[in-house]
């Protein structure tokens, strides 16, 4: 894609209402304490807002202590709206602002992200395809970057969210604004996820002279590599209500994951696998009131991957900051009234 259609789908939920649809199990039907939480699912909720998506690649190769790669991406604006059980939003890239492309090199990419929240259990997908990218660090010796136009990435994963306290927890008055938390509460919080990634390159993912300069033997030149990574984190969120309407949730979220790579360079394929320990955190702060909201959050991860590609630690992350502002309507109950 060419930048401008960016990043659709961001919020497509697939999670039905309890109160109405008998198929759901008994888990999923968990009524809301009224005294907690404000319910605003049968009123249509929607949104404007600002996404920075930072997606890092890092490699530790032997005789440098690491190189970080990341895509020359903009910060996106966007609509989302909610109605029930369901929510969709589209963004584009930012057209106020567009990073040199001399500089970080050009970006080409499909980003992809579906979220479902329920009240009890909350799910977040999704696709992310890359070409071309930068190297953050180390720069070259006058300040520039060097450049990997040819480097390719696809990702893919998961995440589950079970909320045990989902009756005076809400989830969704964080995040989707859907709800709104009335008094204080938090929940133990169950995630188990899954992630997919690739890399490639024609000429490897190491830059010539980064290899000489740091007398890295061309044999251990990355050209392609995957990982896949399965996790299982218990953690708690808590989100603390003050002055009515304004509201600071912080979940913390540490788990352990397995995960099987493999890695193709001139000596032939590798394969392997290992144990891990990642800390996750999600926050958000904001005012939420009975019509109108406005926030930001953060969804980022502390995570050091050891990944034996050629003997190198790497790490995959996506970190997102996002800004919203909106507002509620009662659209659809006027159209049944008439």
């Amino acid at each position: 894609m060419k930048g401008l259609f960016i990043a659709f789908v961001l919020f497509c939920s697939l999670y039905a209402n309890a109160q109405t649809d008998s198929l759901n199990p008994h888990f999923l039907s968990v009524p809301s304490d009224s005294t907690y939480i404000a319910d605003y699912t049968q009123k249509f909720t929607t949104r404007l807002f600002i996404l920075f998506q930072d997606a890092t690649f890092l490699i530790n190769p032997e005789n440098i202590s690491y190189i970080e790669y990341k895509p020359n991406l903009n910060a996106r604006v966007g609509i989302a709206g909610f109605w029930k059980w369901f929510g969709l939003g589209l963004s584009i890239e930012n057209p106020f602002y567009k990073r040199d492309n001399d500089i970080y090199g050009k970006t080409t990419f499909i980003d992809l992200r579906v979220n479902a929240f329920g009240r009890a259990v909350a799910a977040e997908l999704f696709f992310q395809q890359y070409k071309g990218f930068y190297i953050s660090s180390p720069s070259k010796d006058d300040g520039t970057y060097y450049i990997r136009p040819d480097m390719k990435s696809m990702s893919l994963g998961i995440a589950a969210y079970w909320i045990y306290n989902a009756k005076r927890f809400s989830i969704r008055a964080a995040f989707i604004q859907n709800e709104r938390q009335k008094k204080s509460a938090g929940s133990l919080i169950v995630m188990p996820s899954f992630l997919y990634y690739y890399i490639t390159s024609d000429t490897g993912i190491i830059p010539t002279p980064l290899m000489n300069e740091y007398r890295i033997p061309q044999v251990n030149q990355v050209m392609t590599g995957k990982i896949y990574s399965v996790g299982l984190s218990p953690g708690y969120n808590y989100t603390f209500v003050f002055g009515k309407y304004f509201y600071l949730t912080a979940a913390i979220l540490p788990g352990v994951f397995w995960h099987s790579y493999s890695y193709a360079n001139k000596t032939g394929d590798h394969l392997g696998s290992e144990f891990s320990l990642h800390l996750n955190g999600r926050f958000a702060t904001g005012y939420n009131s009975d019509k109108w909201f406005i926030g930001g959050s953060v969804q980022i991860g502390w995570n050091e991957v050891p990944y034996a590609l050629s003997h190198v630690f790497f790490n995959y992350d996506v970190a997102q900051f996002r800004i919203w502002g909106g507002t509620r309507f009662n659209w659809f109950s006027k159209k049944k009234k008439k």
